[in-house]
């Protein structure tokens, strides 16, 4: 049972992923790119217990979990933003998570 409800979980993103891809047509090669980077280090942020308050990122960096669904929550309006054809809110919030991003990074 926990392993099909896993499974629809997995399935749920990856399909989330592709709808979200064709909806950022409305922006610039390479907003697109910097977007899809994003998501990558975004989407790795997954408390190991569950009632975590700080989660971290494949690349080692450390946020707290409302830092996290804020990022996450941009995410979706610059997605929402190409497809109005909003492109310069679309990069102002993006902008907005690549510097929350920078400021944690840890270099190793």
């Amino acid at each position: 049972m926990y392993n099909r409800l896993w499974m629809l979980a997995v399935l749920s993103i990856a399909l989330g992923s592709v709808s979200q891809a064709a909806d950022t047509a409305g922006c610039d090669p390479q907003l697109t790119y910097a977007l899809r980077h994003c998501e990558r280090v975004i989407g790795s942020l997954r408390p190991y217990k569950s009632g975590e308050l700080r989660v971290f990122a494949s690349d080692g960096s450390e946020y707290t979990v409302a830092q996290a669904q804020w990022m996450k929550q941009q995410l979706a309006l610059v997605a929402q933003a190409c497809v109005d054809g909003q492109v310069g809110d679309a990069a102002r919030r993006l902008a907005e998570v690549q510097q929350m991003l920078v400021s944690h990074h840890h270099s190793l």
